[in-house]
């Protein structure tokens, strides 16, 4: 074998090489990805298994309506209102990393949109009732912008009802085909 012929197939191993090390970098990059993907699932997933968080979608969704009064509201007992706030704050907290992309929205929509025809309507209600209130009180240190945890609970709520994912509806009909 000559010097020449030597140098190509030393060369074409090289780039053989460099191939390789390129594709075995492109999929550690797609098992992280859909690693990732998996625990913000299990997350999410967990946060609604909240007990808490379970009765607060169950007063929103039977005691707290588009109609409820501020008197309504203040009747609730002491666990509806803790049950309602931290559905509140998840969901807040779920938009805030959605918005800065820590969150596929394709995941959040997932797991609210089952929901959302059960607490959207009430959920709205009390977060208006509830910042109309405090920017009345005296004592509040909420002024006219209102509460900001609020708004992000709107942005979302607003999100994943303009959103639609028509193969989502109802899986057990449109996904038939499905294979794991």
């Amino acid at each position: 074998m000559n010097l020449e012929t030597a140098a190509s197939l030393g060369e074409a191993l090289g780039g053989l090489a460099i191939m390789a090390t390129l594709l075995f970098g492109l999929r550690q990059v797609m098992e992280v990805n859909r690693n990732r993907r998996y625990e913000i699932s299990q997350t999410i997933a967990k946060s609604l298994e909240n007990p808490l968080v379970q009765r607060g979608f169950g007063t929103f969704g039977s005691v707290v309506s588009a109609d409820t009064s501020l008197q309504e509201l203040m009747e609730l007992t002491r666990e509806q209102k803790d049950a309602t706030n931290a559905v509140i704050v998840l969901m807040a907290n779920h938009a805030v990393m959605t918005y800065h992309r820590n969150l596929s929205f394709d995941i959040v929509y997932s797991f609210y949109k089952p929901y959302l025809s059960l607490i959207g309507v009430g959920m709205r209600r009390l977060m208006q009732l509830t910042e109309q209130g405090y920017i009345m009180h005296e004592k509040s240190s909420v002024g006219d912008e209102g509460m900001g945890v609020f708004h992000w609970v709107i942005w979302l709520l607003d999100r994943l009802e303009e959103h639609d994912k028509p193969d989502e509806f109802k899986p057990h009909l449109n996904q038939t085909d499905w294979m794991p």
